[in-house]
């Protein structure tokens, strides 16, 4: 018997999302394939959208080949739709013949007593699967899996939920088919033929395009020591902080000067984080001013300037602000000498700042799209959206359906430059600007990026590393083979 697993695959509302083109691609290997079973082992969306679950289900169904299939953690993160969902599961015991093919719906954590009873007589002509693996079950339910397990040894368990692949003894992790979410190697489904045992995998190819380094640049928070670096490795974008305001003009000049012989091609500026608005005035940053002066001097390419500073709740109390601020800003740009490319860039939450009327505007597509939109109105310059990756990554509770794909697909026509970077976790917070140390990483993967960039759905623009921490850009670099040896 040949099984096809998937899993992981977190579907959301835009059905312009890559994640749309994997389930296709899936769809199409599937029906090449021709497996006697198809299974998923949760996770079919990104936040429990009952109506793409549903549609999901019956794509499947539709395909004519057994389908079996159980929510995962994903599914059940919308309080009004979870019970629905948990129970929309595939029958926990399945006939193939001699071979039994166990759904185990843990998705809340738990298992059932009757699952449990109808496990019981699970044999070495067994197959079981679940979304987690046994040591991620709630703690109540550990003792008893455990016990089962040992008991029963000999049947076959398949799991998703870590997003990557492994194999231990008789118990198979089973890889993403997320692209942002797929660690290690590109996402994929995976085949596997009872009689031999043999594990195969059919990959959605998303390597990194041949052009990526030429987009690359660095965000200078040492402006000296970085620039310098840009320059020796004839890095061809390079960004300027805000504190350039306050760096010696005759030294910045000749860094500029000395960056663009070696082949320097797009040079920005990330403005202040200024503008606010307080008692129905626009309030900005004393260093606006100075930010643009350099822009002039220097002949900047680009500015980044990040969404107004200003709460939802003053915003909904004054439909007005973003327009006010948008023109205000506008003006001030216009007084530049050259039309540039200004950049919005998205925001992202805090860890533990609620997600109501207090939080930031410009943490959502839309919100970033309405102030781009009307500072275009309001300027002279080429005005698109600045997208932050890994802002969008760590940006609960608003990632879980406004995921890194979907801003791909909300924003991709609009994009005019990135900043990229690693996040890494830790006890439940996320730490940006940290090094990307591999393409297909434990929080971000690019294999997203990678594909939506070599098949037209997101802009091809000035990608800059933005990132603290000492040696990262050399650390990145080499991540993306484009560091010169010295």
């Amino acid at each position: 018997m040949n099984i096809c697993f998937m899993c992981d695959l977190h579907l959301p509302f835009d059905e312009n999302a890559i994640y749309y083109d994997v389930l296709d691609w899936a769809i199409t290997e599937i029906k090449k394939q021709k497996p006697d079973c198809v299974v998923f082992a949760g996770d079919v969306t990104c936040d429990g959208n009952i109506g793409v679950y549903r549609a999901f289900i019956e794509k499947m169904k539709g395909i004519g080949i057994p389908f079996l299939y159980i929510p995962g953690n994903s599914d059940l993160r919308n309080p009004e739709t979870r019970g629905e969902i948990k129970s929309m599961a595939s029958s926990v015991r399945n006939v193939f013949g001699d071979m039994m093919i166990y759904a185990v719906n843990d998705s809340d954590g738990t298992i059932s007593d009757e699952t449990y009873a109808l496990l019981e007589q699970a044999d070495e002509n067994s197959i079981v699967f679940m979304h987690h693996p046994i040591k991620w079950l709630a703690p109540e339910e550990l003792d008893k899996k455990k016990s089962w397990r040992c008991a029963h040894p000999e049947p076959m368990l398949f799991y998703g939920h870590l997003h990557l692949s492994g194999q231990t003894g008789n118990e198979v992790s089973l890889q993403a088919m997320d692209p942002d979410k797929a660690i290690g190697e590109c996402p994929c489904i995976t085949f596997y033929n009872t009689e031999t045992k043999r594990l195969e995998k059919a990959y959605f190819a998303c390597p990194m395009p041949e052009d990526f380094g030429e987009y690359l640049g660095i965000s200078c928070y040492g402006i000296e020591e970085q620039f310098s670096f840009a320059i020796e490795q004839g890095v061809r974008c390079v960004e300027l902080r805000s504190n350039c305001v306050n760096f010696d003009a005759e030294r910045l000049s000749e860094l500029v000067d000395a960056w663009r012989k070696n082949g320097g091609k797009s040079l920005s500026i990330h403005l202040p984080n200024f503008i606010g608005y307080e008692d129905g005035n626009v309030v900005e940053s004393p260093d606006l001013d100075g930010a643009l002066e350099v822009a002039e001097r220097i002949g900047a390419d680009r500015l980044n300037q990040h969404a107004p500073s200003v709460p939802m709740g003053v915003v909904k109390a004054h439909p007005e602000a973003i327009a006010e601020i948008s023109a205000y800003l506008g003006k001030k740009l216009d007084k530049l000498s050259r039309t540039i490319v200004i950049g919005v860039e998205n925001m992202h939450m805090n860890p533990g700042a609620p997600a109501d009327d207090t939080r930031y505007f410009g943490f959502l597509p839309e919100e970033c799209l309405q102030f781009m939109h009307l500072l275009d109105k309001n300027c002279k310059h080429c005005v698109g959206i600045n997208l932050d990756i890994g802002h969008a990554r760590n940006n609960i509770p608003f990632s879980q359906t406004y995921q890194v794909g979907t801003w791909y697909a909300q924003v991709g026509k609009h994009i005019v430059s990135y900043h990229m970077h690693q996040v890494l976790e830790e006890n439940g917070t996320y730490e940006n600007h940290m090094a990307i140390t591999e393409p297909y990483g434990r929080l971000i993967s690019y294999a997203s990026f990678f594909h939506c960039w070599e098949n037209g759905k997101i802009n091809k623009a000035p990608i800059v590393l933005e990132m603290r921490p000492k040696d990262a850009y050399e650390t990145t670099l080499k991540t993306f083979g484009v560091f010169r040896e010295k």
